[in-house]
């Protein structure tokens, strides 16, 4: 059925997007590719043209380098596992030189024949034409109690339309102010944004966040940080856990927006007194497995 058009708009006038148009920026548009033609089209020779051959994944601890080499087959593996996989996008934050995404892949599982719906956060560079990194957190502990349960979590709405609303110019007084909120370790209680799926999160004693990556977008922040201290407990049945070393990856986005008078105000005060909504993704199930290799 094809639907019934009235008019097309003219080029420039307010229906084709005003002075921003309706066209993703080509950030924007490498990630749209990303995200659908490659991702969820588990299309590799798309992976080819839109990443460079020395890719490099940063997950957790672990640092996949290589297109060909380590990337492709270390994807191909979940694509075995969940041979639909899906890819829905929720939101995306970009400033022209750097992007990230928060997304939530699912599918059924080769292995169980249960359904699952994890969540994640995803942080790009690129050279200008190709992705050159990727900095992501997917909550794989999720998935595990999902496919465990039996039991899949509900997939959240997909954006409306997250690529063609123009880049966002970066602002160095929402990195301050997010910096000031990561380092202060005031993120480690701030009710405002979600946490994974919801569910039990890690405790930490005498905890320290490092800051990896970070960057903003207008008052968007997207960052990546490693959080390390004694585990406390939190997750269920880690009874014997509590007391260890432990590290735990953090990728996350936040918006500054509602924060009352940050322009105005100290960033290192506000950054540490202020809620910030958004989502923070960690890697609880890399948490669990280093802590019990010791």
């Amino acid at each position: 059925m094809i639907p019934f058009v009235t008019s097309l708009p003219t080029p420039g006038s307010e229906q084709a997007g005003g002075p921003q148009g309706s066209r993703p920026s080509p950030l924007a548009e490498l990630l749209r590719t990303y995200s659908y033609a490659y991702t969820a089209a588990h299309d590799f020779s798309v992976s080819d043209r839109i990443m460079i051959d020395d890719y490099v994944l940063l997950m957790g601890d672990h640092l996949i380098r290589g297109r060909k080499e380590e990337y492709q087959p270390a994807t191909q593996r979940q694509y075995d596992q969940f041979p639909a996989l899906g890819f829905t996008v929720h939101r995306l934050v970009c400033n022209g030189e750097r992007a990230s995404l928060h997304f939530t892949e699912h599918g059924r599982s080769r292995l169980t024949g249960g359904l699952a719906a994890w969540q994640g956060v995803s942080l790009y560079r690129w050279d200008g034409e190709r992705l050159t990194q990727c900095r992501v957190e997917q909550d794989y502990h999720s998935r595990r109690m999902q496919l465990a349960a039996g039991v899949p979590v509900p997939v959240l709405p997909p954006a409306a339309d997250p690529w063609s609303g123009g880049d966002t110019p970066a602002d160095p007084r929402t990195c301050s102010w997010v910096r000031a909120w990561l380092e202060s370790n005031a993120w480690l209680a701030d009710p405002g944004p979600a946490r994974d799926d919801g569910s039990a999160a890690p405790r930490f004693a005498e905890p320290s966040t490092e800051i990896l990556d970070l960057f903003s977008a207008g008052t968007e922040a997207a960052f990546h940080v490693r959080l390390t201290g004694t585990y406390a407990g939190g997750l269920p049945g880690t009874g014997e856990l509590t007391g260890r070393r432990a590290s735990l990856y953090v990728a996350g986005i936040v918006d500054t927006t509602q924060v009352a008078d940050h322009r105005q105000a100290s960033a290192a005060r506000q950054g540490a007194d202020s809620s910030l909504p958004g989502v923070l993704i960690s890697d609880r199930h890399g948490m669990l497995r280093r802590l019990r290799a010791g």
